[in-house]
């Protein structure tokens, strides 16, 4: 009795770490932005928000570029708990964006990723002289962003769920073996 009761204990004891670890361990991803993914906004947009779905770290950086590779200088960036939100120096006229992001997450993991939209925004009606918003010609280097890191993402999400299921499976057994033991305990 004492050596079933002594294991009850440690198994409780690995499933109580293993739930803990894969808390902590949980690297930080894109979870909903503003614009959101795939969207498309009627109207200019000089900020942009992302939600990660862990805490992030101030190393988190973004670059915003547009469909011919031109980059869009920003002007300043926030953290407001899990949000990374960036102010651009000039609101992005009509076309398609792409943020690539990276962020070191609280575990101390570093992430990457990216998302589009697309801003069609109803012209002036006024005929003025638009300024062309200040363009960075992007380095090569900077502007490759490793098509693995989608994948990555579904890696890591498909990890996560796995321990999930792992952990309830293993609480199911616990359960099962401490119910089949003790039922025939009391038969005895």
């Amino acid at each position: 009795m004492k050596s079933f009761k002594a294991t009850f204990v440690a198994v409780l004891l690995v499933f109580g770490l293993v739930s803990l670890s894969s808390q902590t361990l949980a690297h930080s991803y894109v979870d909903t932005s503003t614009p959101e993914d795939g969207e498309t906004v009627e109207e200019t947009v000089d900020t942009i928000t992302m939600h990660f779905d862990a805490g992030i770290e101030p190393a988190t950086t973004a670059v915003v570029t547009d469909a011919d590779g031109n980059e869009y200088t920003i002007g300043s960036e926030e953290f407001e708990g899990d949000d990374f939100i960036v102010h651009l120096d000039e609101p992005l006229p009509s076309g398609d964006y792409t943020v690539a992001w990276q962020a070191l997450g609280a575990d101390g993991h570093g992430t990457e990723g990216e998302f589009n939209f697309t801003v069609d925004a109803q012209e002036e009606e006024e005929v003025v002289e638009e300024e062309e918003p200040e363009v960075i010609e992007e380095e090569e280097a900077d502007l490759e962003v490793e098509e693995s890191a989608e994948t990555d993402v579904e890696d890591e999400e498909t990890d996560q769920n796995s321990g999930l299921v792992i952990a309830i499976v293993v609480a199911v057994l616990v359960v099962g073996f401490a119910v089949f033991f003790m039922s025939r305990r009391n038969k005895s």
